[in-house]
């Protein structure tokens, strides 16, 4: 050091910003939406044995499967496509995204016919389908973008069964009072008009 210079202290380095500071990712976004909202999701078909739910395999034909407790989600990847149709001028390419979950209703060997069959068949594989979610994907399937898409139609339709599963019960409920109003119809009351009272007092008391 020269005389009379004065020296300067070395200031120290500046840590460099953590990895783990970088915006999240498309991808990791619908990873941690899934891991609160269906937790346990996993791909099996077609299934590698320990692929991560992140990578989303399709078949030939463009699904695949999913469960999620009891239900199951059946995916179908379109063909690329125009489908912007707010910009008619553009050649961006995407794929449609359908996705619907069914839910296996194992008591139908209980239930009993009504009227006459020449005899009864048992249907196996008894199934209530719910509403199909739609979503745009990009068109490139190695794009995690792609992948995050699949799964992110994949937990609407669960969210759609979700919604129609409390809708159908409310609607069983409902249902179930029409029968027991009729088997409590005084005789010479006119049906129509019995029932039409009868919802009037429920609709009252919700």
């Amino acid at each position: 050091m020269r005389p009379g210079r004065i020296p300067i202290p070395s200031q120290p380095r500046k840590a460099r910003r953590a990895r783990t500071d970088r915006p999240a990712q498309p991808l990791d976004k619908t990873l941690a939406a899934l891991a609160r909202a269906c937790p346990g999701l996993r791909q099996v078909a077609p299934h590698t044995i320990g692929a991560p739910l992140a990578d989303v395999q399709l078949t030939p034909q463009l699904t695949a499967r999913f469960t999620w407790a009891s239900y199951e989600v059946q995916v179908t990847v379109g063909h690329e496509d125009h489908l912007d149709r707010d910009d008619l001028e553009s050649t961006v390419l995407y794929r449609e995204i359908r996705a619907h979950a069914a839910l296996l209703v194992p008591q139908t060997l209980d239930v009993d016919g009504i009227g006459h069959v020449e005899w009864e068949m048992t249907n196996s594989r008894a199934e209530m389908a719910f509403p199909t979610a739609f979503a745009v994907a990009v068109a490139d399937q190695q794009d995690p973008r792609f992948a995050a898409a699949v799964l992110a139609t994949v937990a609407k339709a669960l969210a759609y069964a979700r919604l129609a599963t409390e809708h159908a019960g409310a609607q069983a409920e409902q249902a179930a009072d029409e029968v027991r109003w009729e088997s409590e119809r005084p005789a010479g009351v006119s049906q129509h008009k019995w029932l039409r009272g009868k919802r009037a007092q429920r609709d009252a008391t919700t």
